[in-house]
């Protein structure tokens, strides 16, 4: 491995985060919020930045946290209280796990100021871990502050990924094993035709609707039940890309209605919901 090819050795610009792995890859998110989730990232890409070091602070505006500007940051700060008290399982090499938390010990100024700012540290096991990460998803921060699902930010942050592999085009999940990804909550939506229906439809819409990709969502079976699923990707063309990125400008009021109907040709989802319905 050379260092070219480490996490820590690439330069992140402004608007992109270059996301280690092992922070997508996780699990023991399900409670965490949207804007928590996307909190993990801001904040480590803000760190990446400063440049990463065991033992170092950082410091972030509040504004850069807000998931809208004329919000106040009573969102902040419970985002930041989740990420103190949830525990990130991340797996390790050999079948090992490591379990952190995202965030140590932090401090912030009076969240009513214009100007503040949260100074904030990581775990040194979390740090160490990170240092030899040599696989990573590449995050465009716009299209994550637009997502208004939880559940959309862990499947795009996930697929940032699988993207960029060069020799394959989709890859297969059991069930639950994809749930976890997804971060749902253990005992939510049991039934394959709610999780379509509440979850995966909604995701697909925003994704396909924001993402520099495009995604498709199939079911597996084992017999009449719903098992497993095959995400498959492809990059948008130029048109799409520029329909994305005008969509991700916009006011998030409306959105739905503009982007519903708008990305049926790209996901077969309607195969999704007639094989849900055959499942009832």
């Amino acid at each position: 491995m050379t260092d070219e090819l480490r996490v820590l050795a690439l330069t992140p610009t402004h608007d992109e985060a270059i996301k280690p792995s092992e922070l997508i890859q996780i699990t023991g998110h399900q409670q965490l919020t949207l804007n928590a989730r996307r909190a993990i990232t801001v904040l480590w890409h803000n760190a990446h930045r400063q440049g990463i070091k065991e033992g170092r602070d950082y410091t972030i505006e509040l504004a850069d946290l807000r998931p809208d500007a004329h919000k106040g940051s009573e969102m902040v700060e419970e985002a930041i209280l989740s990420l103190m008290q949830t525990i990130l399982t991340v797996r390790l090499s050999g079948n090992r796990t490591r379990r952190v938390q995202f965030l140590g010990g932090n401090d912030m100024d009076d969240p009513s100021r214009p100007s503040g700012v949260l100074t904030y540290s990581f775990d040194k096991r979390l740090v160490e871990m990170l240092r030899d990460s040599s696989i990573w998803g590449r995050i465009a921060l716009p299209v994550l502050m637009a997502f208004s699902s939880k559940y959309a930010v862990s499947l795009y942050e996930n697929a940032s990924q699988w993207t960029n592999l060069s020799r394959k085009v989709h890859q297969d999940f059991p069930l639950e094993q994809f749930r976890q990804l997804l971060g749902v909550e253990d005992g939510k939506y049991p039934a394959f035709g709610a999780l379509n229906k509440h979850v995966l439809k909604p995701v697909m819409d925003e994704i396909n609707a924001l993402a520099p990709f495009n995604l498709s969502i199939l079911p597996m079976k084992t017999g009449k039940k719903v098992t497993g699923i095959r995400i498959g990707w492809w990059r948008k063309n130029e048109d799409e890309l520029r329909a994305a990125w005008a969509e991700t400008q916009r006011p998030k009021v409306g959105r739905r209605a503009r982007i519903s109907g708008r990305v049926e040709h790209v996901s077969p989802l309607a195969s999704v919901g007639s094989m849900a319905r055959k499942e009832r």
